[in-house]
């Protein structure tokens, strides 16, 4: 089979506007895993910090039109897979509440809000091709298990684990589950090799798929180059992040292209709006005056105009200008176990070569994160010369495959 790409997404996809779409469609990875649902206390489900589906319907508290842009990618041939979990949640401590001990229908929330968000994609014309379990706070084999066959019964036909080390709790899972719902019901594995798992080893987990018989690709993950702290604010310090570049007196130009303006929002300062930055955003100028760029370009103080791409300022007392253009860095990756690796596609491509060679297949490969791409671009960190967040994402993609090829 080709080797798989597969690449995370969080905000910069949700709320990254037809631009978002159009690189991803360009970079063409095999699948989009939308990261990562949050599971609340009674059920309902938050896609990071947005509520969107609760009460068994499909809501979204901020417009996101998640269900319409995703068939966009479905439609072209990409899976798309949403990913529950995430270090320092509650969700399967939550999700394991809500199972109370077995395997809901329809009349429990987990069921009914799982059920409508499947709907919802399916409705647009898309659908859900798998659950990603990143379970990361309650390694509990009945508690996946019973999840895993729930969303069988609503009609998913696989999940995904995405484990950043090893434990006997997710083999367990794993032969439950090929038991209970076939031996392609666990499509992949998605290894996190970054991070805190840094030392893991793809080779362990080909052998539980090769002990199990399973159907199960193999996809070890590494991470981009991460803008540290922030991106846009670092909440330790209270202050803008590490990579954020002032430029005083500037807008953007009025005769460039705004093809990339995202959204306008009225903030007390500046601090105040990268505090309210969602994703997607590579530089914005905010307004301490009235100012007129043309045409449906006039902007009161206090307006914050973001943007996705790069910035062309033109001269302006009125405003400043704030961008993403300050450094960037390998916090996340090792190569070899042991030494530091970089997270240029240079050095992703190293890493998959030497996986390559092991006694169990790597059937491909997954980025962690579409959205540290695009909080990386202005910086040049890897010294690609370009600033077209397709570009850089299919370097990405194309790293993976030279590796393993």
């Amino acid at each position: 089979m080709n080797t798989q790409t597969r690449i995370y997404a969080s905000g910069a996809l949700a709320f990254g506007e037809d631009q978002a779409i159009n690189n991803l469609l360009t970079a063409n990875y095999s699948a989009v895993i939308v990261w990562s649902v949050h599971v609340a206390s009674d059920g309902t489900l938050i896609l990071n910090n947005t509520q969107f589906v609760s009460n068994g319907v499909y809501a979204e508290a901020e417009q996101m039109n998640l269900p319409s842009r995703l068939a966009q990618l479905y439609k072209a041939g990409i899976q798309i897979i949403f990913s529950v979990g995430a270090g320092g949640t509650q969700d399967f401590t939550n999700i394991q509440t809500l199972l109370n001990g077995g395997i809901p229908t329809q009349g429990n929330p987990l069921y009914d809000n799982f059920s409508a968000l499947k709907a919802a994609m399916v409705s647009a014309g898309g659908d859900i091709d798998a659950i990603d379990f990143d379970n990361e706070d309650n390694m509990n084999t009945a508690t996946m298990v019973n999840f895993g066959c729930m969303l069988a019964n609503i009609g998913y036909t696989s999940v995904t684990f995405c484990p950043y080390y090893t434990d006997p709790v997710w083999t367990d899972t794993y032969n439950q589950l090929l038991a209970k719902q076939g031996k392609g019901f666990v499509s992949a594995i998605h290894l996190q090799c970054y991070s805190g798992g840094m030392g893991s080893n793809p080779q362990d987990w080909g052998k539980m798929i090769a002990n199990g018989k399973g159907n199960t690709l193999l996809i070890p993950g590494l991470a981009t180059n991460q803008a540290d702290p922030g991106p846009w604010w670092d909440g330790s310090t209270q202050q803008p992040g590490g990579s954020v570049v002032t430029t005083s007196n500037v807008a953007m130009y009025k005769d460039a292209d705004w093809s990339g303006m995202l959204r306008i929002g009225n903030y007390s300062s500046p601090d105040v709006a990268m505090q309210n930055t969602k994703g997607g955003e590579t530089f914005f100028f905010y307004c301490n005056q009235f100012i007129d760029l043309g045409p449906g370009k006039q902007f009161m103080p206090g307006d914050a105009v973001f943007f996705g791409g790069r910035p062309w300022w033109g001269s302006a007392p009125q405003c400043n200008g704030y961008s993403l253009s300050g450094g960037c860095t390998n916090i996340y990756n090792s190569i070899n176990f042991d030494q530091p690796c970089g997270a240029c596609p240079s050095d992703l491509q190293t890493q998959y070569a030497q996986w390559k060679n092991g006694k169990y297949p790597v059937n491909g490969g997954f980025i962690w994160l579409y959205d540290s791409i695009v909080n990386c671009l202005l910086s040049n960190c890897c010294g690609e010369g370009s600033e077209n967040t397709a570009q850089v994402a299919t370097d990405y993609k194309e790293a993976i495959i030279n590796g393993l090829n």
